[in-house]
């Protein structure tokens, strides 16, 4: 028989050979038909995505870890003792958020804070749920374009996601392709998800507001995907806080303090399965929970729908998902972590940080007196995180317009990050059009041909992004800090 994908890079199971993963409800009508449909063209896109993310990758890398049939790695993991300390919304004030966890900087899971959502629950067999839920992304948002990854030259990688769904139901990758999108609530097909929550009201009071949305990081991402994706362990760069609030499945978080050296959580001999979560969690973590050193013992937790994990800046962590999972997560600037943020954000992002000045000097006069304080030390006492009277004073995390991450108050255009169509790859000149290197999957480009401008706005704040990420990983090599963003 003719194979379905004849490059052998697809690596995408299909119904007739592969369980559907049992939170797909393959009872609503709109899965059923999307399963029904021919294998073909789902492990095209596919396959083309995973050649642009990872083009050295052949379809047996995709597997040879073999985590995905690995009944013990699966009961190793259900083991782990969830240790996290929980507290409800409506038991603790804001201001007892601030002074127990927030100013403290320790982490903690907090249940009540998406109740009121439109996105909801997950949904059950037949679909029904909130607007989040497996069945209402399909029939709303299947045919709008996810980010899945980067490429090789940093360009972002989409996905349809009725594709990603498909793929989603079925995969038996070590680590799948995951889902981790920033500028889901500017593109006109997808702004509603924008709509259809809030950040919790322990995270209001985010200083990178006065950034403007233009000169801010990306700060918030839709996060979709299925068991043994997640994010390999890292620290959010320019000592930034986070939540991430669970609507469908289960995380599995592992969070170690900032003052663990890197060497420790992030091992230089390669893994057995790559640097990838599931590998982490298969590799290091048992080494790292039979510790002598309490500080190098990580803080285990499961967070499931519905409950939200504040991770304090600084912290590392990684995080597995366990199940098929649907969450939003948000960076931000509190005020107790000032000191540590600003003086990341003077190094490495100075138009930012001008801005950011202008405003203090207008809204936040003593934290503007502050950034003169600072400017004023010498350089191994900047380094401090010290928290002074007017960065300790209130609250906590992140709003609406929140977090290290993101930039844009102005809506962007709704043009999608893809490389030039093939009708215009059919007008340009031979000299100018794209050739293979002999290594397979690399992009090689003609001595006489000018760099590609970026064409896309998503695209320039993905590049912009990673190109900020080395340099705050660069400057922060000294002291162990991770300056990539990884998907939680």
């Amino acid at each position: 028989a003719t194979p379905t994908c004849p490059r052998g890079d697809c690596a995408m199971p299909t119904p007739s050979d592969a369980t559907v993963d049992p939170s797909v409800p393959t009872e609503d009508p709109a899965w059923r038909e999307l399963l029904a449909e021919p294998a073909e063209r789902f492990e095209r896109r596919i396959g083309k995505a995973k050649r642009l993310i990872y083009p050295r990758r052949t379809a047996e890398d995709w597997r040879k870890a073999s985590f995905a049939s690995d009944t013990a790695l699966a009961a190793q993991l259900e083991a782990i003792p969830d240790n996290g300390p929980r507290i409800d919304t409506r038991e603790v004030s804001r201001e007892e958020f601030v002074r127990d966890w927030e100013q403290p900087r320790r982490p903690v899971v907090i249940r009540g804070a998406t109740e009121s959502w439109a996105a909801g629950a997950a949904g059950d067999r037949q679909g029904r749920g909130g607007a989040w839920s497996l069945g209402e992304l399909l029939r709303q948002y299947g045919g709008e374009r996810f980010k899945v990854g980067e490429d090789d030259d940093s360009y972002a990688v989409w996905l349809k996601l009725k594709y990603y769904l498909r793929y989603l139901a079925t995969s038996r990758d070590d680590s799948p392709l995951y889902v981790f999108d920033s500028s889901f609530a500017e593109r006109s097909g997808t702004s509603r998800l924008g709509r259809d929550y809030a950040p919790p009201h322990y995270f209001a009071d985010d200083l990178f507001r006065y950034a403007g949305e233009r000169r801010r990081p990306p700060y918030r991402w839709f996060v979709l995907g299925p068991a043994r994706s997640g994010s390999y362990v890292h620290i959010d760069p320019l000592g930034t806080s986070a939540w991430n609030a669970l609507l469908q499945g289960r995380k599995l978080w592992a969070l170690l303090p900032p003052h663990v050296p890197k060497e420790v959580v992030q091992p230089t001999p390669k893994l057995h399965g790559g640097r990838e979560a599931v590998a982490w969690w298969a590799n290091v973590y048992p080494k790292l929970a039979a510790a002598t050193d309490p500080d190098h013992r990580p803080l285990t937790l499961v967070q499931t729908a519905g409950e939200t994990v504040y991770v304090p800046g600084g912290w590392w962590h990684c995080v597995l998902n366990l199940d098929v999972t649907v969450a939003v997560t948000q960076n931000l600037c509190p005020r107790s972590s000032f000191d540590s943020v600003w003086r990341r954000v003077v190094k490495s992002r100075p138009k930012m940080s001008k801005r950011l000045a202008e405003r203090l000097a207008v809204d936040e006069p003593l934290l503007h007196q502050r950034t003169v304080e600072l400017a004023k030390l010498p350089p191994e006492e900047k380094g401090g995180d010290s928290s002074s009277s007017s960065s300790s004073s209130s609250s906590s995390s992140s709003s609406d317009s929140d977090s290290d991450s993101g930039r844009r108050s102005r809506p962007r255009r709704d043009r999608r990050s893809r490389s030039r169509s093939r009708q215009d790859r059919r007008r340009a000149p031979a000299s100018h059009r794209r050739s293979r290197s002999p290594v397979a999957g690399r992009r090689s480009r003609s001595p006489s041909r000018p760099p590609r401008r970026r064409q896309d706005d998503d695209d320039e704040a993905d590049w912009r992004e990673k190109r900020r990420r080395r340099l705050d990983a660069a400057a922060d090599a000294g002291k162990g800090a991770s300056g990539s963003r990884a998907a939680c």
